[in-house]
C-alpha cells in the first residue's frame, strides 16, 4: 500500500497526532503539542466566551486572539543561532503546518493566561467541527 493510500484511510486527527508525536514547542519550557478534536460546530469565529468554556477558564483569565500564522513563528522563522536540532524541528513543524492549512479553514490562534499561556491553534474541518493543536508556552 502506498503512503498516499495509507494517508487517505487515516482521519485528519490521526494524521495530525502522528505528525506531532514527539515534537516540543519551544519556549522557556519546551512543551508537548497535543491535538484538539472538539465536536463544536458553531460558526466562526470561535468566540472567546465559548473558548473559555471549552478550556475551563474564568473571565478573570486574560484571553487574546492573534493571527494564526503567529503560532508557527517561533518554530519556523529561522534564527542565525539555530543548530541542526532547531532546523530539523522546523522541517517537522512545516509538515504539521501544511496538514493544518490543507485540512482546516477559519484558522484562529487563541491564548489564555499571562506567564503560563495555554496556546490553541484551531480551525474547522470539512464537517464544520473545530480541530487543531494546543500547547503550553512559558513567557516570563
Amino acid at each position: 500500500m502506498s503512503e498516499n493510500e495509507q494517508n487517505s484511510e487515516k482521519s485528519f486527527v490521526e494524521l495530525l497526532t502522528a505528525n506531532v508525536d514527539g515534537l516540543l514547542f519551544p519556549s522557556e519550557s519546551d512543551e508537548k503539542i497535543r491535538v484538539i478534536d472538539w465536536q463544536a460546530d458553531n460558526a466562526p469565529p470561535f468566540d472567546t466566551i465559548l473558548f473559555r468554556k471549552y478550556i475551563g477558564v474564568t473571565p478573570a483569565v486574560r484571553v487574546e486572539v492573534l493571527p494564526w500564522e503567529r503560532f508557527f513563528e517561533p518554530i519556523l522563522v529561522e534564527k542565525e543561532w539555530w543548530t541542526d536540532l532547531e532546523k530539523n524541528r522546523a522541517v517537522n513543524f512545516t509538515k504539521v503546518k501544511e496538514l493544518v492549512v490543507n485540512n482546516l479553514t477559519n484558522l484562529e490562534y487563541l491564548r489564555a493566561g499571562r506567564v503560563e499561556i495555554e496556546a490553541y491553534l484551531i480551525g474547522q474541518d470539512k464537517e464544520g467541527k473545530w480541530k487543531g493543536l494546543k500547547t503550553l508556552i512559558i513567557e516570563s
